[in-house]
């Protein structure tokens, strides 16, 4: 329920008329446009991001094909579009509605809103980009190739809406997802990304992406939530094992299960690999024995919880913040 159903999207349009909302940026899933959840809605921009292998099943999309072709249906409701031009299905859309107006982004191929000169470090991405009729130097503090390409969609729409060079300059400095690649602010300057991942597809992409750019060590901090598929523990176990240069296993949402259950599955993978790690159940001190180890030249990421705030044991939900952990621990 990405999009909600019609008749509550138009209730909560209605709500956000009266409250005085002037702009509203919401994500249309293909579900919603092959089911007609959002018939009658006006839309000024259209954005298209990335496509890849996601949602075909007997309840979704049956191919790759239907699925795409659900996504356009958003195009032929709107004639003014943004569509990220290195992609290889999204860069067809220019040709399949020639008489709408579109602007294209990217990185590798030709398009109208281009970075150049990009630097990425274990703590945030910058590169140059024109904007209007300058060329700027734009900094965003989520590190990561992904950051330049969503940087890139909000310029082009930034620019639809008429808005200055120096605001989207600023606001992208300042922009941070809570529990998505979010870098946390500490006394000891040390980069900590906490993001969400808490599947062995999610795992191996934030991984993957932050080792390919970062010098020292990459130090991985998660667990596996209780009473959830337990087929994913070893294969996370081993994917953290292949991918960071040191893991330390850990609890995360245990809810009815013994956390240390938990914590033994996951080892089952890890040990299939070479990786050195450390099996430290309680959270904190697993936290806190990373931020030991780590230089300024290295980074952890604390992966699973993202943007919760906390911690699930045995039918109690105990207030759990990672970024209040980490200040205590440096306050320590």
């Amino acid at each position: 329920m990405t999009t909600p159903e019609s008749l509550e999207l138009q209730r909560q349009f209605a709500k956000m008329v009266e409250e005085g909302v002037e702009v509203v940026v919401m994500e249309v899933s293909s579900q919603s446009l092959k089911l007609h959840r959002v018939d009658g809605c006006n839309f000024d921009i259209v954005l298209f991001t990335n496509f890849s292998q996601d949602h075909i099943s007997e309840k979704e999309h049956p191919n790759m094909e239907d699925y795409f072709n659900s996504k356009l249906k958003l195009f032929e409701m709107c004639k003014t579009g943004i569509v990220n031009a290195d992609d290889l299905h999204a860069a067809k859309i220019p040709s399949l509605f020639p008489e709408s107006n579109i602007t294209t982004f990217g990185i590798d191929n030709f398009a109208n809103v281009l970075a150049k000169d990009i630097t990425i470090t274990n703590s945030y991405a910058d590169f140059k980009v024109k904007i209007t009729d300058r060329n700027e130097r734009v900094k965003v503090c989520i590190p990561g190739r992904f950051s330049v390409y969503n940087c890139l969609a909000a310029i082009c729409v930034a620019q639809k809406l008429g808005i200055n060079a120096e605001t989207v300059k600023e606001a992208l400095l300042e922009v941070r997802v809570p529990g998505r690649s979010e870098m946390v602010d500490n006394k000891k300057e040390l980069p900590i990304m906490i993001d969400y991942a808490h599947s062995p597809e999610s795992l191996e992409r934030i991984l993957r992406a932050v080792k390919s750019y970062t010098k020292g060590k990459l130090i991985c901090v998660f667990g596996c939530g209780g009473d959830r598929d337990k087929t994913k523990r070893p294969i996370m176990g081993e994917i953290s094992g292949t991918i960071a240069d040191y893991t330390f296993i850990t609890s995360d949402n245990p809810r009815t299960e013994e956390p240390e259950e938990i914590t033994k599955q996951i080892e089952e993978g890890m040990k299939r690999t070479k990786g050195k790690y450390t099996v430290i159940v309680n959270r904190t001190d697993a936290i806190r024995e990373a931020i030991k180890m780590a230089t300024k030249r290295d980074i952890i990421v604390i992966a699973g919880k993202g943007h919760e705030t906390y911690q699930d044991i045995k039918g109690t939900k105990y207030p759990y913040d990672e970024r209040v952990i980490i200040k205590e621990i440096m306050d320590e």
